[in-house]
C-alpha cells in the first residue's frame, strides 16, 4: 500500500512512469516537486539547537519536512519528511529525539537525532490520539511541544485548549491538563515548572450592552442586551448606542504555570496582553512573552462619542514583550516592554518591530534575542533595562529563532526561520547593538510565487503608514483575533442607525472563489483612507515591498491612483519605482 502512495505521488509530481515490464525503484525515486497546498498554521518554536549547537533542525512547513543544517557551515544534511504541516520543535533532554508537532496531521514525529543509531535523522514513531468509537482525533492541531524529562513531555493541543502529557517511552497520552483560555500555544519548560500561554487571550473588551434598562449607566452600559439582541437580533446597531469597552469582570487569563512533577497548576497570570505569540524563561523564573495588545477599545465610543478610525491614529495594535516575575511561590504583576513610542507619536521609518513573535533569553539571563514577524526583523533587548540595543533585516515573517550562548553566557548566534521566505538567516548577536547576518539559507519550498507574494504581502506591516502592523495582525493565520472593531467605511444608510457599527473580524480562510471580497477594514485601517486598495497601498509606499515583490505592484501605473494616498510615487521616466524588475529572483517572477 505504501510503495503504491508512493508511486501514485511521484506521478502527480512529473516523475515519468516506468518503463512496461519494468519494475519501479521508488527508493529512488523524485519527490522534490511533491507537497501541498499551504495550510497557514501557526508556530511555536519551529527551529531548535541539539545540545552542543552542532546541528539545527528547522520546520519545512510548506514542505511537511524537518531540515538538519550544520551549524558550522550551513548545509543543509538532510530533509526529513515528517506529517503535514509541522510547525513546533523540542529537543528532548538528553538529545536523543526531536519532536515535531504536525498541525495539520494531528500528530507528533519522533526523529531520532542519536548519531550512533541506525535510525538516525528518521522518524521511528508517531503519537497521535483517537476515540476509538468515532475514529476521531483526541490529539486535534498540536502547536508547542516541550520536555519535563526523558520520559514525560506535553504538547499544546491548541483547538482543544488544553496540553496533552505524554509518555515518552511507551509514545502515549497519558493526561491532560485544562488551559481555561482560548488557544494555547506556545509552551516552555525550564526546571520542574511548565509555563503555557494563551495565543487569543482576549483584553476584556465586549459591546457596552447590559440585561435590564436599570443597568444602563451611559458608560459601561449604553443598551439593554434583551431589547436589542435577544429579542431582536439587531445587529445594525438601530435607535441605540453600542461601544466596545473593557470589562475588569471579563476573564482574560494569559500564563498558566505547572509543577511538572505532579502537574498541578501553580498559578494563572491575567491582563498581560491580548495575542500571546511566544514564550521563554530565564534562569531565575522570570517570563517573557512576545505579543501585542489590542487598541480596539481605544476608538471604541462609536455610539456614545462618535469615534471613528482617525481616533485609532492608526496603531491597532501596541508590539511589546510581556515580564512576569515567577521567582517566588506565586508569580507578581505582569508589566510590559514596550518596543515602539504610543501614540500619538509613533516610530521613526524602518524602526517599528511588528507582532513579536519568536523569543529567547541568553544564558546568562541578560539579553532577549527576539524577532518582529511583521516587519522582517531580529532585535535584541537588554533584559534589564527593557531598552531595544539592535535590530537588523532578516527574512520574509521571521516566526523562530534558536539562539547559542558563549562560554560566559553571552549571546553569540541566532537562528531564525523566515516563515514565508522559508529561509533560515544566521545572525551573529555577540555584540547586541550590532547584530548582523553572516548567512542565508535557503530551503526547498514547494509554495507557488504568487501565493508566497500573497502572503508576504499580508503579513507586511510595513503596508500600513506607521509599520506597526498588518492585515496578518487581526487575521492570525488567516483566522480572527475574536476582537470587535470600529473600522472605515460609512455609517450604514439604515433609519435609526447613527454610527459605524463595531464588527468583528472575520476569517480569511475559505474565501476562494467567493468574490466580490469585502476589505474595507484591512484596506482602511492599513491606509487610514476607506477608499484605497490594498494593491494601492503597497505600491505608493514603495518601502512596503523589496524590490523581489515588485511585481505585485504592475496593477499600479499612473500617478493619478497613487495620487489618491496624497503621496506622489517616486519616478523614473513617468513610471512607478515598483514596477520595475531589478534584482527579482526567479521563483517571485509572475508571468
Amino acid at each position: 500500500m505504501l510503495s503504491s502512495v508512493v508511486g501514485l505521488l511521484a506521478l502527480s509530481a512529473g516523475a515519468k512512469p516506468p518503463a512496461a515490464g519494468k519494475p519501479t525503484d521508488f527508493a529512488n525515486v523524485s519527490t522534490s516537486e511533491v507537497g501541498h497546498a499551504s495550510f497557514v498554521s501557526p508556530h511555536a518554536r519551529p527551529i531548535v539547537l541539539l545540545p552542543g549547537s552542532s546541528r539545527v533542525y528547522v520546520t519545512n512547513t510548506p514542505s511537511g519536512t524537518v531540515d538538519v543544517i550544520d551549524a558550522d557551515d550551513g548545509e543543509v544534511l538532510a530533509r526529513i519528511p515528517v506529517g503535514v504541516e509541522p510547525v513546533g520543535l523540542a529537543v528532548r533532554p538528553d538529545g536523543l529525539e526531536i519532536w515535531v508537532t504536525n498541525h495539520v496531521s494531528d500528530s507528533v514525529s519522533v526523529i531520532d537525532s542519536d548519531p550512533a543509531s541506525p535510525t538516525y535523522q528518521h522518524v521511528v514513531a508517531t503519537v497521535q490520539a483517537f476515540d476509538t468509537t468515532t475514529r476521531s482525533t483526541l490529539f486535534d492541531e498540536p502547536v508547542g511541544v516541550a520536555f519535563a524529562s526523558n520520559t514525560k513531555a506535553y504538547v499544546a493541543l491548541s483547538s482543544e485548549n488544553r496540553i496533552a502529557v505524554v509518555n515518552v517511552v511507551s509514545r502515549s497520552v497519558i493526561g491532560h491538563l485544562e488551559i481555561t483560555a482560548q488557544d494555547p500555544r506556545a509552551i516552555v519548560v525550564r526546571g520542574d515548572r511548565l509555563y503555557v500561554v494563551a495565543f487569543e487571550s482576549g483584553n476584556q473588551t465586549e459591546l457596552s450592552g447590559c440585561f435590564g434598562a436599570q443597568n444602563i449607566d451611559g458608560d459601561q452600559c449604553t443598551f439593554d442586551l434583551q431589547e436589542h439582541v435577544v429579542d431582536n437580533n439587531n445587529v445594525l446597531s438601530l435607535f441605540y448606542d453600542a461601544d466596545i469597552v473593557r470589562d475588569p469582570r471579563v476573564p482574560d487569563r494569559d500564563l498558566f504555570v505547572y509543577d511538572t512533577t505532579t502537574d498541578r497548576l501553580l498559578d494563572v497570570v491575567s491582563t498581560i496582553g491580548t495575542l500571546l505569540y511566544g514564550v521563554t524563561v530565564d534562569s531565575s523564573g522570570r517570563v517573557y512573552i512576545s505579543q501585542t495588545e489590542a487598541r480596539n477599545d481605544e476608538n471604541g465610543r462609536a455610539g456614545t462619542l462618535k469615534e471613528t478610525l482617525v481616533d485609532l491614529e492608526n496603531r491597532a495594535f501596541l508590539n511589546q514583550i510581556g515580564v512576569v516575575d515567577c521567582r517566588g511561590a506565586v508569580c507578581r504583576q505582569p508589566q510590559v516592554i514596550e518596543l515602539e513610542p504610543l501614540p500619538p507619536l509613533h516610530p521613526a521609518s524602518g524602526r517599528a518591530l511588528a507582532t513579536p513573535f519568536g523569543i529567547q533569553v541568553s544564558d546568562d539571563d541578560s539579553t532577549l534575542v527576539a524577532t518582529a514577524a511583521g516587519s522582517n526583523r531580529l532585535f535584541t533587548v537588554d533584559a534589564a533595562s527593557g531598552d531595544v540595543l539592535g535590530r537588523v533585516e532578516v527574512g520574509w515573517v521571521p516566526r523562530g529563532v534558536a539562539l547559542a550562548s558563549a562560554a560566559d553566557g553571552s549571546p553569540q548566534r541566532a537562528w531564525v526561520l523566515n516563515a514565508v521566505a522559508d529561509s533560515v538567516s544566521v545572525v551573529n548577536v555577540s555584540s547586541p547593538a550590532s547584530p548582523f547576518v553572516e548567512r542565508t539559507i535557503e530551503l526547498q519550498d514547494p509554495t507557488e510565487p504568487v501565493v508566497k507574494l500573497g502572503r508576504f504581502a499580508f503579513n507586511n506591516a510595513n503596508a500600513s503608514s506607521t509599520g506597526t502592523f498588518s492585515c496578518e495582525s487581526c487575521h492570525p493565520d488567516g483566522h480572527t483575533d475574536q476582537l470587535l472593531w470600529v473600522l472605515g467605511g460609512p455609517q450604514c444608510e439604515i433609519d435609526g442607525c447613527t454610527q459605524i457599527p463595531p464588527r468583528s473580524t472575520m476569517p480569511v480562510r475559505g474565501v476562494r472563489d467567493t468574490a466580490p471580497y469585502n476589505g474595507t477594514a484591512c484596506r482602511a485601517i492599513l491606509s487610514g483612507e476607506s477608499m484605497v486598495s490594498f494593491p494601492r497601498v503597497l505600491c505608493c509606499r514603495t518601502a512596503a515591498l523589496p524590490r523581489s515583490a515588485s511585481d505585485i505592484c504592475s496593477t499600479v501605473r499612473s500617478r493619478r491612483r497613487c495620487a489618491i494616498r496624497r503621496t506622489a510615487p517616486r519616478t523614473r521616466r513617468d513610471k512607478p519605482v515598483c514596477s520595475r524588475r531589478k534584482s527579482v529572483p526567479p521563483w517571485a517572477r509572475i508571468s
